[in-house]
């Protein structure tokens, strides 16, 4: 369906806006996930459109994770570049604003980016509402809607390789 070209892909690269709350979870969430799917060989790496440099993520982001048993304590935030963006196989950005501003401010190949909601379950399409200067409470629920998009992402992948043939 969605990944049409994945039967090479070598990379995603996750986006939100300050890559210290959000795409920092989605990249931990998306790693974990995709060894125990036996995925390891994709590499995942997160970016931010603001242009943080080296910050880590914020810590209620921390702890969310790490009570999934994930740590993304070791994650420091990268600015977005247009490079990143040409080299990544497919950019899985947390909010249509992320889309349309790495379309417009990036020079991104619409056909590469997916919005990360487009893989819930329950609300498609749904945008990945950022949880900063929210409660620790908040960001478990943005971790329950990233680990949710993640399985979806995955099925869909792992649905579309077998489709094609690929182990």
């Amino acid at each position: 369906m969605i990944l049409h070209h994945q039967l090479n892909i070598k990379s995603i690269l996750v986006v939100c806006t300050g890559n210290i709350c959000r795409s920092p979870m989605g990249e931990g969430v998306l790693r974990h996930k995709f060894d125990q799917a036996g995925l390891s060989h994709i590499d995942i790496i997160s970016a931010g459109t603001s242009g943080w440099n080296n910050c880590k993520p914020i810590s209620d982001a921390i702890i969310a994770c790490k009570e999934i048993g994930i740590d993304i304590s070791v994650l420091r935030s990268t600015p977005l570049s247009e490079g990143m963006i040409q080299e990544a196989d497919f950019v899985v950005a947390m909010e249509k604003f992320h889309i349309n501003e790495m379309i417009h401010n990036f020079n991104a190949p619409a056909e590469k980016l997916l919005l990360f909601g487009m893989f819930h379950p329950d609300n498609p399409g749904m945008d990945i509402q950022d949880p900063y200067g929210m409660s620790l409470n908040f960001y478990r629920e943005i971790l329950v809607n990233i680990c949710l998009c993640s399985d979806g992402l995955i099925n869909n992948f792992l649905n579309n390789s077998k489709k094609n043939g690929i182990k």
